[in-house]
């Protein structure tokens, strides 16, 4: 949106920020009420929508030149964006204390998914508006501390985080006909002995709905569905996995199974984790910069593109739409130490860079946290990100 400095459009401009300040109001009166005690998924609801509401409000302010020039060519004297209200939350975990490695790992994942999901999953090419002096393009969307339990006590290697990254699903896409709350499938007859076609589940399992509305609009007649949301969106109940090569085990509330199976889903309909990141809204990318070990704190942010790349284009990663969706492990161990120290990469992605998967470069460190082309979800330690990013943090 771009506006013209007249008096017309500058009180049209007021009034529309008198709103939207009044709904801010009402919001950091809610926050602060919350303060510490708060849930984290009311602080990341929070921030979600502040996140989407600056997208909408951001305003560009425009001196015409002339009075035959329109404000969308005048000249640019400022801008508005209403201002973000996410919280830094501080995370202890794992919250088992017979936590195993892979828990940790899957923690780590959601909370890295998490971050992602908040700032837009790709779809707002800069939430914090780089126009703005006064914000900066990073946040620290969690701190965690981690502990030690009776099954974890070593250490989770960057190359292994990123792995599991790629390995495990996140978000499953949902098939069938959604002809009851949590999903169905449509047929054209009205026998329920039909509806084992579509669902595998035991026959005693299976319900219908004959004469379906929403079946019927689609030129069908019966609806098959069960009391268990898995089946129901294309998934499978089972007390083991009905095949390894091809499904993946599901954890989701949406997805439920009887008590003695679990959900499996198909690995063509899920996202993993960092496809999740890389691609399912927008271009984006996840770097995992540090190895994982009890005792220390982490940090897990969300940056937005910098004007400037120089690793990024060196590597092939700056040419316009290509720049984005490789996800970066290190493959020789993460060396301590600050700007100047240079560490080993090799770039992962989905045919963005064609003939160079797997190939090794030397890229400074430092580097890799403050320049980036596109929309990236960062695992740092906390010091590393505090010292060398200047990161926000918002307690």
């Amino acid at each position: 949106m771009r506006l013209c400095r007249n008096k017309k459009s500058v009180s049209t401009f007021l009034v529309g920020i008198l709103i939207v300040t009044g709904a801010f109001i009402s919001i950091i009166l809610f926050w602060e009420g919350i303060k510490n005690k708060a849930e984290a998924k009311t602080i990341q609801t929070i921030c979600r929508s502040s996140v989407s509401i600056r997208e909408y409000t951001q305003t560009e302010i425009r001196e015409p030149v002339t009075p035959s020039i329109t404000s969308s060519e005048g000249v640019k004297i400022g801008s508005f964006a209403t201002p973000l209200f996410c919280k830094t939350i501080d995370m202890f975990l794992p919250e088992k204390k017979d936590a195993s490695e892979e828990d940790i790992k899957k923690d780590f994942a959601e909370l890295m998914a998490s971050c992602w999901r908040d700032f837009g999953e790709g779809r707002i090419p800069d939430p914090f508006k780089k126009g703005n002096f006064a914000t900066k393009n990073c946040h620290i969307c969690f701190t965690v501390s981690l502990r030690e339990t009776s099954k974890f006590k070593g250490e989770i290697k960057a190359t292994d985080m990123r792995k599991y990254m790629f390995e495990n699903p996140y978000q499953v896409a949902v098939k069938g006909d959604n002809c009851v709350v949590n999903g169905g499938f449509c047929i054209e007859s009205e026998s329920k002995e039909d509806c084992g076609a579509r669902i595998s589940a035991d026959p005693s399992y299976l319900l219908m709905k004959k004469r379906d509305i929403q079946c019927l609009k689609e030129g069908k007649s019966s609806c098959c569905y069960t009391e268990y949301g898995c089946w129901n969106k294309g998934g499978k109940c089972s007390a083991t996995n009905p095949d390894a090569d091809a499904y993946a085990e599901y954890t989701n509330s949406k997805w439920k199974c009887p008590s003695n199976m679990k959900c499996y889903a198909k690995k063509e309909n899920y996202y993993s984790y960092g496809n999740y990141i890389q691609s399912y809204g927008g271009l984006g990318n996840f770097i995992v910069l540090t190895d994982i070990k009890p005792g220390q704190t982490y940090a897990i942010s969300f940056a937005s593109p910098t004007k400037e790349c120089e690793w990024c284009t060196r590597i092939g990663l700056g040419a316009g739409g290509a720049a984005a969706a490789a996800s970066i492990a290190f493959l020789t161990g993460i060396p301590t130490g600050g700007i100047g120290t240079l560490v080993t990469i090799s770039v992962f992605g989905a045919g963005y860079i064609a003939g160079k998967a797997g190939t090794e470069w030397t890229v400074d460190k430092y580097q890799l946290l403050s320049e980036r082309k596109i929309n990236t979800v960062y695992l740092t330690t906390l010091e590393e990100m505090q010292k060398e990013q200047k990161c926000n943090i918002v307690s």
